[in-house]
């Protein structure tokens, strides 16, 4: 059974994924030897009361053809991408999929016009001990190697701290006469230009002292664009100057190598693979998200997109004692976010649009990323910004230190624990957001909160769960239409580049495509459509035949969706009653309506029908809900601490009490035969949080304490592991 189950703090519901994995390795190491033939790898699980039918090609957009990777030395390493993948959901118009594949097992984003599901490998929250073992847990893993959960249980921990929350940078006074000190001393050409100032990203932490020091950053004034909103007429850009790519540096330090490399048991091939895998994610997620973006000021600027041209990956040999190469500074754990900012604006970024550092360190006052802002006035700052010399006084001296302020950072871990990429995705689209102009979300008509919730700019994280909190605000699109603005007027450094845009041949239909049948006449099996590559036959027939595009007399192709007949190429009419959607667990079936080659929106079913062979309730037509709901009540934690020497089987068993009363928790054993539930109740599944989060269910439901990753167990396994006692009694003698 899988039923309602909170994953984390920050995930009130998840489940596992068991399908096939040597299947779909074999799929992925036949697609990337593969030249001529059909290079995709299919996925096909059920969850959340619904089938996924997935096809998967070679993500070749995020990487740039001449992507260069540095190793921990400064040398240059070969790095596969082939195990990148970008896709769609068969049958679903509008779908799409991005991710990544190791050893057979998926890991990324699916978003279908029903909902959006994140996918992760379970290592990420159910790690190995220090002897790289998983005891009882080990099984669990051979049964289930993922886990899947939909944006929509992603929740926010720390939203009740919010309240009469100002500003969110939280940044203490020696900090702000730092930036003050840096910001009015960028020299070029011999011209004083101020520089921007830092902006923190953070989630609010119990008790922290909040600083206003630099209030006016996000006052109206400095979220209103210059120009006002009495504008031009936008100037078209002529398509052969479309440059809208801006190309990224990225480098992983030392903290965020160590985390990874735990979590995979240490091989050092498998953490590059992860953090290659993370990178593609993330910059996938932000081109997805400014992609859609019009930033239009005097002239329109559309389809930004971000491409990575160089990764730099730090491993953690450097912070081990004895070690005789180059020191790395980023072996430093203790640093603050504002100097490891500064550490890494050190370095010499210039030929590249962006430049960040991705770590696993936990900042203070929940800081999740910083970056220099950029300004329309020509300030220093920002995207493109080249690496120039800025002086400070320090210990009374001046002292004039080069450094790039086209830079940023953004870090995984918070309060302790690992953010869901949901957030740190949306952490670095924020970060960005500054580079390119914009500051905090200041105005009330552009923090609106409420249903629909903040914009990306909101000084303070997000859950992501909230229609607003991909997208910017029309503050935000003010500021950086201007700073774009300002580059295309040559007031400020261009460094953008042409984009080749949709690639055609993916079988994924993108902007400026009529269809996408493949790449070739072989992989092309759409008599509807043109394939990337025309043969001789089409060109003779059609001189004006193009790749991506319809043939003459055709309404639409089936690759548009499951409502295009292959037939007649037009849209299947709604007389024929063709379902293309079938019913599930918490949603009716779907037809063809004969205005469409998309299969519509199936009616969800009423909520509170049970689901999941009846251990959960639909929601909104998805399987998401605790079968408490069915009664009134809602799920709880059986704990030890409310039932003294209680059975540890019994701490994984489902219970419900009276709304937040939890002296009234109960097992569903209790009162089973009351509402027709098989004797015993349901227990939790295997790898369940279970006794208030300080344990987890073994694959014998046992409630099994979990410490084995906490700071008290690494604190007992070095003072009493056998090492160290065999030193402490070698001292002793």
């Amino acid at each position: 059974y899988v039923y309602s189950v909170r994953l984390n703090e920050y995930i009130r519901h998840y489940e596992v994924l068991t399908y096939d994995r040597e299947d779909v390795l074999r799929s992925h190491l036949r697609a990337r030897r593969s030249v001529i033939r059909d290079n995709s790898v299919h996925l096909r699980f059920s969850s959340h009361g619904r089938s996924f039918n997935i096809r998967l090609k070679r993500d070749l957009n995020t990487f740039s053809s001449n992507l260069v990777v540095i190793g921990p030395t400064g040398q240059q390493e070969d790095l596969e991408t082939s195990h990148i993948y970008q896709g769609h959901i068969l049958g679903e118009a509008g779908s799409y999929v991005y991710g990544s594949l190791s050893d057979g097992v998926f890991e990324g984003k699916i978003v279908s016009p029903q909902g959006s599901y994140y996918v992760e490998r379970a290592h990420h929250y159910f790690p190995r001990d220090v002897n790289n073992t998983f005891h009882s847990i080990r099984d669990v893993n051979n049964t289930f190697h993922s886990v899947i959960y939909s944006e929509n249980d992603i929740e926010d921990p720390y939203e009740h701290m919010r309240s009469g929350h100002v500003g969110g940078c939280g940044i203490n006074d020696e900090v702000v006469q730092w930036m003050d000190r840096i910001q009015n001393s960028a020299l070029e050409e011999e011209t004083v230009q101020p520089s921007p100032k830092p902006v923190e990203f953070q989630i609010p932490a119990p008790p922290v002292m909040e600083s206003h020091g630099n209030h006016n950053k996000y006052s109206r004034e400095a979220n209103e664009p210059s120009t006002g909103h009495h504008r031009k007429k936008r100037a078209t850009r002529p398509k052969e100057e479309n440059k809208n790519t801006c190309s990224l540096f990225i480098q992983t330090d030392p903290l965020i190598w160590r985390h990874i490399s735990e979590t995979v048991g240490g091989d050092a091939e498998k953490t590059r693979e992860e953090i290659l895998s993370l990178i593609a994610h993330h910059v996938t997620a932000v081109n997805y998200i400014y992609r859609d973006t019009r930033f239009d000021g005097r002239v329109e600027h559309r389809n930004i997109k971000f491409e990575v041209q160089r990764i730099k990956i730090d491993d953690d040999s450097p912070c081990r004692i004895p070690y005789h190469g180059d020191p790395n500074p980023f072996c430093h754990e203790n640093i603050d976010v504002s100097n490891f900012l500064n550490l890494h604006s050190l370095g010499n970024h210039e030929h590249f649009c962006l430049a960040y550092v991705f770590t696993y360190r936990d900042f203070t006052g929940g800081t999740l990323g910083l970056a220099w802002v950029a300004s329309a006035s020509g300030a220093s700052g920002g995207i493109c910004e080249k690496y120039k010399t800025y002086t400070e006084t320090v210990g009374g001296m001046y002292q004039s230190t080069k450094r790039s302020l086209n830079t940023g950072i953004i870090t995984f871990v918070n309060y302790n624990s690992r953010v869901p990429p949901k957030v740190s995705q949306l952490t670095l689209a924020h970060e960005i957001g500054h580079n390119f102009g914009s500051p905090h979300d200041y105005p009330p008509e552009c923090r609106p909160g409420g249903l629909h919730g903040n914009f990306i700019m909101f000084a303070s994280a997000t859950s992501g769960d909230r229609p607003n909190n991909s997208k910017f605000s029309s503050c935000s699109i003010g500021n950086i239409s201007n700073v774009l603005d300002a580059i295309e007027d040559n007031k400020k450094r261009n460094c953008f580049t042409a984009s080749e845009g949709a690639f055609c041949g993916n079988k994924i239909v993108e902007d400026g495509e009529e269809c996408d049948c493949g790449y070739d006449e072989e992989e092309c099996n759409d008599k509807c459509c043109y394939p990337r590559l025309l043969n001789d036959n089409d060109k003779l027939h059609n001189s004006s035949a193009k790749g991506c595009a319809r043939k003459a007399g055709t309404q639409c192709s089936p690759s548009q969706g499951p409502c295009c007949s292959s037939d007649t190429c037009s849209f299947v009419m709604a007389s024929q009653n063709v379902q293309c959607k079938a019913e599930s667990d918490c949603s009716w079936s779907s037809t063809c309506n004969g205005r469409t080659a998309d299969c519509p929106v199936p009616e969800p079913k009423e909520n509170k029908t049970r689901c999941n062979e009846g251990t959960q309730l639909c929601i909104n037509g998805e399987c998401t809900g605790s079968i408490c709901l069915e009664w009134n009540l809602t799920e709880c934690f059986l704990t030890s601490h409310i039932i003294p020497n209680i059975d540890k089987r019994k701490l994984c068993e489902l219970a419900c009490q009276n709304g937040t009363d939890t002296g009234t928790c109960r097992s569903t054993s209790e009162f089973a035969h009351l509402v027709g539930l098989p004797p015993g109740g349901i227990s939790l599944r295997p790898g369940s949080p279970c006794d208030n989060f300080q344990g987890y269910c073994d694959v014998f439901y046992k409630c099994r304490a979990v410490d084995a990753e906490g700071p008290l167990a690494r604190l007992k396994n070095l003072l009493f592991n056998k090492e160290t006692l065999l030193t402490v009694a070698q001292w002793i003698t």
